[in-house]
């Protein structure tokens, strides 16, 4: 009884959080509009490991695997941000091919025979995956969001499996079997939405940060100051050829002369040693809300879901060295078995030491509460989930980006638990 007035009481308190309070606080933001245009095109190789669980029904049998795999690919990864006063588009193509190891154990179930037992794979991997999404702006603070991603993996592999089968008769034999397997997976998700606030990119703000204090330490600039020459990098940067390159030099000359005769400065030395870094992902600052119907399909249970969400976001780029960043959102998800509202609360924090590194860490609350009906709740769950992240740039181009997480569910129903990390090292093209 307590757990069922626990949930009842949690799912409308967020609702009420985010669509009151939360408003409140976008509405009292100051909404100056920072630019950020960027390419960029990443090739090399991805080490990554995951533990999982996957589940398919018939009306004849059912089937049920988990399984902890490791796998080595190579990566090829395409980006595109385009921010702009009136939108923000996001376009991402990613390709990765490799082989792979995983074991766990499986059970398959039917009206003739039913089979638990432990495996182990090992073969080749293919994955392929799109994201596009635009927020376009009516003014400063009003838009519209239109979202969507695509997926499929290709496994071929060897399979062996041993354990126990128990034929219609009860009677239970050995089970051992090795076998040539592949598997195909793939998914489509799309969500709409409408939203109030802005998320800026701080990428060259930082930059201009940077080089301000370095190169003329004990001089206080202003905020307008430091606006300016941060749109002069931005302006710099957009005019960028992803086929034919950058010169690290020519951009940089075109900065200290625009210090020396726009803003009355001297020269930098060596700016160009600089320069070359400051390439992070989108380093953002701001607050966002948004709400508005999804669906997700999956060739596998659960195969199609759909609903309504509402997603708050708030980033602050807290100093040169430090961003804090904080995501709660909520989802109703109807379904052919079960309704379920889950939500997740990130907190996290990001440090940049200089230009080249960057640590990320925090940790994000998952509960989940499943619906019967409109009028009567189910069960109530829970997870987290700890992690930690690392990039660092080697050089202009060779990158070192590194991520781990660990799930922790007393009970898997919201979460498969136990560890998620990848380690990619790669070329950048910008």
């Amino acid at each position: 009884m307590i757990k069922y007035s626990i949930a009842r009481y949690f799912i409308p308190f967020l609702l009420l959080f985010f669509t009151f309070s939360v408003c409140a606080q976008v509405e009292q933001e100051n909404y100056e509009i920072i630019f950020y245009k960027k390419k960029e095109l990443n090739a090399g190789l991805l080490f990554s490991g995951n533990s999982e669980r996957e589940e398919f029904r018939t009306d004849l049998s059912k089937s049920y695997e988990e399984i902890t795999s490791g796998a080595a690919a190579f990566q090829f990864k395409n980006s595109f941000w385009n921010y702009l006063d009136y939108k923000q588009d996001f376009l991402e193509f990613n390709f990765e091919l490799g082989p792979f190891y995983g074991f766990g154990s499986q059970t398959d179930s039917s009206n003739v025979e039913s089979i638990e037992a432990d495996q182990t794979q090992i073969g080749v991997r293919g994955n392929l995956s799109a994201i596009y999404s635009s927020r376009y702006y009516y003014n400063t603070k009003n838009y519209t969001l239109v979202e969507v991603r695509g997926w499929a993996g290709y496994n071929l592999f060897k399979q062996n499996s041993e354990g126990s089968l128990i034929d219609s008769n009860e009677v239970v034999t050995n089970f051992d079997k090795s076998s040539g397997e592949s598997k195909l997976r793939y998914g489509f998700e799309a969500k709409a939405g409408w939203g109030w606030g802005r998320l800026n990119a701080m990428n060259n703000y930082m930059l201009a940060q940077f080089i301000l204090e370095k190169y003329y330490s004990g001089r206080l600039f202003s905020e307008k100051e430091i606006r300016q020459v941060a749109k002069e990098i931005s302006i710099i940067k957009e005019q960028r050829d992803i086929v034919n390159g950058h010169n690290n030099e020519i951009e940089s000359k075109i900065v200290s002369d625009f210090l020396n005769e726009k803003m009355l400065l001297t020269e930098p030395e060596d700016l160009a040693a600089d320069w070359e870094f400051a390439e992070f992902k989108p380093r953002v600052d701001g607050i966002r809300i948004e709400f508005g119907p999804f669906f997700n399909y999956f060739n596998r249970e659960p195969d199609f879901i759909y609903g309504t969400y509402i997603q708050y976001e708030n980033a602050k780029y807290s100093s040169l060295k430090w961003n804090r960043n904080f995501s709660a959102g909520i989802n109703y998800n109807r379904y052919k078995q079960q309704d379920w509202v889950l939500a997740e609360l990130n907190m996290g924090w990001s440090y940049f030491p200089d230009l080249k590194r960057q640590f990320d860490f925090g940790v994000k609350y998952v509960p989940g509460l499943e619906l019967n009906d409109l009028s009567e709740l189910g069960e109530f769950n829970h997870g987290l989930v700890p992690y930690v992240g690392y990039f660092s740039q080697i050089n202009s181009k060779s990158r070192v980006n590194l991520t781990f997480a660990y799930r922790i569910s007393p009970n898997d129903k919201v979460m498969f638990s136990g560890p998620e990390f990848s380690l990619s090292i790669y070329r950048s093209r910008y």
